[in-house]
Parts: structure tokens; C-alpha cells; sequence
């Protein structure tokens, strides 16, 4: 029997009849019957889910919560439903996600329906009066409807909006193949913002089928009497095979400057479970941060480096040099897998040039090449800003390499001008390949660099007009190495918009030339990341998430 009025399953009929219909092919609930199922994952900061007083209702609230259809469906056509109830009116925000755009049930100027997103232009697009459609506390039906690029937002059978060459999918990446890149074609989702909403119905129909997002493990919450921020991930795979979750754990504060220590904390199921904080490096109340941590496979030393600076001075007050007002580098290592770390030592007179102020070793983790005359030399990516004398100061991504398997360190290639936090790659002809964050010049693209000796010097620079970004840390890293049967594989992470939400993981199979694939891990806010392949094939992911209230990993098939 239909839980529906005979009279709005009829307009809604005529509905589709006269303008597209429904669109043939599977129909997956997300919410039914005010149960979350499993093809539904709910995104963002944790906030109260259900009230205990409605059985028949999921109850979503506050305004950094979602409940996301998977990561999205395999079509470019959908039909979208959801039947709920508001407990206000009063430009709440509340609304339905399709691909990059928000069509809300009320916003303001008064209690209007309208939508927003790039298909409608810079301003709100109004639609109808909410008075008189949705009143709080009576449900009402929700559908949108996506055909060959046309979209119609309806409300109880009412048609009251509707969209022309709607984009067929989530604009991540500046190119007309969007759709192909990341293999989504339709990514929706319910955001209650300011209002309560009781939900008792979410699905969509579809010919093509919902892409689960990966389950994710949380590894550091922010918000303890011991910690109030954990910031800057690094995931690292021990020689014997245990996993590595490196943090900055911000003790009094969130910012850049204040009291923090390197941390780490240990798994040697593959990730299943984890051991307690570890203390890699601490001094005092000041800044111990930026861990960057590299294994050498011949002698099994977990190597970190990290920098120093006073707690009492800001990133942009810090001086060049080596004085105490300067940024220091600084290096520990633990011959025990990780469970305990030798004293930290200075080692800034060999890895900083006079004329550099601000200094930070990657963030992410380094490598050690496998090919070529240069094998077993260990890679460190790092950025700096140049103060020199009579001149502008400008901002360089550079290396620095050890070829007594961490002994002594050389500073190596340095990138030019608009560059900073980095991670290296290494190529199938042994080239080394750096990654950038931009800084300092008006880009959203990745900056990549190509060294031919190993990162002594880089040979050639581009930005990758596919890898766009927010001006963030990322993370590259190579999966497997070319065989006759497959060809290699490198892995790229970051938040994929000029907004720092949507993590993705890209494969390249050609060296990072093209990157063709791609899979969505979070999509809601997050930061700084980092990846590691496991033994058995799987790829872990360290992220932040819900604007830097939790560091998670996700574990997943490539």
C-alpha cells in the first residue's frame, strides 16, 4: 500500500508524463521508513542525530550535518525523493544537494524556495513562496528530477523550479570530462542546517548504481583537556609491516603557533586497532611540529623530521637565520617500530639557508628511491620563504636527501617562486617528481616539478590544470610499479575544489600525465592528508575532517 495521498501520487504522475519521466532502472532507499540504510552515510561534525520521540523519523540537525546518498551515482540521470517534515520556516537553509548546487526549501528574502550554484549565477535563485507549500511540523514530499541535463524541483507535486543544461556532475575538475574523471554522475544529499528535520523517506532511482563511501576509522579527536586541536597527518608503513598515524597534537589552542608536540600512534593489525599516544617530539610549551617521517628499507630506522619554532613567535614574525626567533629543523628516529624515539637533534646549519624565515618539513611523509644510480637515498619534501637582502620574499617548495641512510642531510632542488608543502614521487625512469601546494601567487592548481638527478636540482616545472585545489596540503604516492600485465600506478589525494571539502584519490597510470580515475573519500570539509599502501594491496588515507575536529583513516580497495 502507498504511503502516499491518491491525489499526489496522481500530480506527481502527470508531473512526469508532461515534462520527463521518471528515469528507469534501480531504486535505492537511504533513508526508509526513518531508518538509515546502508547505501546512506551521514557527513560532518557530530551533532545530535534523533530525538527518541519519533520512531518513524531520522531526525538531522545543526549546520554541519549531511546525509549523502554514498559518495554518489553512476548516471548523469536520477530521480531524487525525500518526504520530511521542518519543525521552522525562517530562512533555515535546509535543502537538498545535487551536484555543486543547493535547492533550498526556505531562505531569505523571506520564506522563499529557491536555489543556488553555479548553473544559476552569482545570486540565489528564487523559485516559489514556501507560505502555503511547506508548513513546520507537516511532511512534505520532495522531488527533483535530472534527464538528459534538465532538472525540475518539485514540492507535493508542484512543479516550482527548474534548471537547463544542469551540469551532470560534481564539478571537481576544470574539464568538459568531469563526469568521466571521477565516474559520478549524479551526487545528492539532505543538510538540515538551521532547522530539525525529520526525515522519513530519502531514495533515488537510478540507472546506474550509488557508490558507497568508504568506511573511515577515527585515529585523533580534537577537543580533549589534554589536546584542543590535532592537525597535520602522516601515515607511514613500518619495514615490519606496522602502521604509523603521526599528528601535531595542538594542546592549548588550534593556530599555527602555540604549544605542540609530534605524536604517534601505532597499529599492527593493518589498522584495525591502536595503541596509545606516543610523544616523538616535545620541547617544552613551544612549536615541535610538521612531522615528515621516511623509512630506510636496508637498516628498518624509522627516521622524523620536524621543525621548532617559539611559541612566542608567529609564522610571519619569524626571522631568517638561526637565531631563537627563527624556524629549526630538527630530526629523531626509533629503532624499535615506532614505540619509543631518540632525543631530537638540530640539525637546521645543514638543511637551511641563511636567508630562509619560515620552514616546514613536508607535511605528509618522505621516500626512498628504488631505482637508478641514486637508490636508497632518502627524500624529505619541505618549503621555505626566501627573505634576501633588497628583495621581495618569495615562497619555494625544496628537498632535502641523505645518502647515508639518514646520517647527515644536504639541502637538494628548490622550486621557484609560488610553491610550498610538498610530497615527492618517484618515476618509472627513476625521476623524482614534486607535488605543491600554491602560495603566494594567484593559482589553483597543483605545481610539479621534475628532478632528473635524484632532487639535487628540478629540470622543468608546470601547473597540472586537472589536480585543482584549494591552496592545500596534498598527498602523491606510487601504488605498484609497471609489470607486462598492468601498468603502474600513482595515487594523489587532496580536497578537490577551490574549497576545502571533497577529499578525492586519483590514480594516474602513466606517470602522473593524466589522471583518469578517481574515487571520493569525504565529502564534506577536510584538509591535509596523507597515503599509504598496505601490504595486502589496500590504500590507507590519514585526513582531516569536519574543520579539523578529527584526523580518520580510510582503508580501501584501489
Amino acid at each position: 500500500m502507498s504511503r502516499y495521498p491518491t491525489w499526489a501520487m496522481l500530480l506527481l504522475s502527470l508531473l512526469f508524463s508532461a515534462v520527463h519521466k521518471p528515469v528507469p532502472g534501480a531504486e535505492y532507499g537511504i533513508i526508509v521508513d526513518g531508518k538509515l540504510t546502508k547505501h546512506g552515510a551521514i557527513v560532518g561534525r557530530s551533532t545530535r542525530v534523533g530525538d527518541g520521540e519519533d520512531d518513524t523519523a531520522f531526525i538531522l540537525n545543526g549546520l554541519y550535518k549531511f546525509v549523502y546518498a554514498g559518495a554518489g551515482l553512476r548516471s548523469n540521470d536520477a530521480r531524487i525523493h525525500a518526504r520530511l517534515s521542518m519543525n521552522k520556516l525562517g530562512n533555515t537553509g535546509a535543502g537538498v544537494l545535487v551536484n555543486g548546487h543547493w535547492f533550498t526549501f526556505d531562505i531569505s528574502p523571506g520564506n522563499q524556495i529557491g536555489a543556488a550554484g553555479p548553473a544559476f549565477g552569482a545570486t540565489s535563485k528564487i523559485f516559489a513562496e514556501a507560505e502555503g507549500r511547506i508548513r513546520p511540523g507537516v511532511p512534505f514530499d520532495i522531488d527533483i528530477v535530472i534527464k538528459d541535463g534538465f532538472l525540475t524541483y518539485s514540492i507535493n507535486g508542484e512543479q516550482v523550479g527548474e534548471a537547463d543544461n544542469f551540469p551532470t556532475a560534481m564539478e571537481t575538475v576544470p574539464s568538459p570530462d568531469v563526469g568521466s574523471v571521477h565516474k559520478l554522475g549524479v551526487i545528492t544529499a539532505l543538510r538540515s542546517w538551521r532547522a530539525d528535520l525529520k526525515i522519513y523517506d530519502f531514495r533515488v532511482e537510478t540507472d546506474g548504481q550509488i557508490v558507497p563511501l568508504p568506511e573511515t576509522q577515527t585515529i585523533y579527536q580534537s577537543g580533549s583537556a589534554k589536546t584542543n586541536t590535532y592537525r597535520i597527518p602522516a601515515l607511514l608503513l613500518s619495514k615490519k609491516g606496522t602502521v604509523l598515524a603521526f599528528a601535531e597534537a595542538r594542546r592549548n589552542g588550534g593556530g599555527d603557533t602555540a604549544d605542540i608536540d609530534t605524536v604517534v600512534r601505532r597499529s599492527e593489525d593493518g589498522g584495525k586497532t591502536w595503541g596509545d599516544e606516543i610523544i616523538v617530539f616535545d620541547e617544552q610549551d613551544n612549536v615541535a611540529g610538521n612531522p615528515c617521517p621516511v623509512v630506510d628499507q636496508s637498516t628498518g630506522r624509522i627516521w622524523s623530521l620536524q621543525t621548532w619554532n617559539s611559541h612566542k613567535v608567529h609564522e610571519n614574525l619569524t626571522n631568517s637565520g638561526f637565531g631563537v626567533d627563527s624556524r629549526r629543523v630538527f630530526i629523531t628516529y626509533s629503532d624499535d617500530d615506532g614505540k619509543t624515539w631518540a632525543k631530537a637533534k638540530d640539525i637546521t646549519a645543514s638543511a637551511k639557508q641563511k636567508h630562509w624565515s619560515w620552514y616546514a618539513t613536508g607535511p605528509g611523509s618522505g621516500i626512498q628511491l628504488q631505482r637508478g644510480k641514486h637508490q636508497g637515498r632518502l627524500i624529505i619534501p619541505c618549503d621555505h620563504k626566501s627573505l634576501p637582502e633588497g628583495g621581495p620574499q618569495t615562497y619555494h617548495s625544496h628537498i632535502l636527501y641523505s645518502d647515508d641512510h639518514g646520517e647527515t642531510w644536504q639541502i637538494g632542488a628548490q622550486t621557484g617562486h609560488g610553491l610550498n608543502e610538498c610530497e615527492a614521487v618517484e618515476l618509472e625512469n627513476g625521476d623524482v617528481m614534486l607535488n605543491s601546494r600554491n602560495h603566494g601567487v594567484d593559482e589553483f592548481y597543483r605545481g610539479i616539478s621534475i628532478s632528473k638527478d635524484g632532487g639535487q636540482t628540478f629540470s622543468s616545472f608546470h601547473r597540472d590544470p586537472v589536480l585543482l585545489e584549494p591552496r592545500c596540503q596534498a598527498s602523491i604516492r606510487r601504488y605498484r610499479w609497471a609489470t607486462n600485465d598492468k601498468p603502474g600506478m600513482i595515487l594523489f589525494s587532496n580536497p578537490a575544489r577551490k574549497w576545502r571539502d571533497f577529499m578525492m584519490l586519483r590514480m594516474s597510470y602513466d606517470d602522473g600525465k593524466t589522471w583518469p580515475d578517481a574515487r571520493i573519500i569525504y565529502p564534506y570539509t577536510t584538509a591535509y592528508s596523507d597515503i599509504m599502501v598496505l601490504p595486502d594491496g589496500r590504500i590507507g588515507i590519514l585526513f582531516e575532517r569536519d574543520n579539523h575536529t578529527k584526523i580518520d583513516l580510510a582503508i580501501l580497495q584501489p
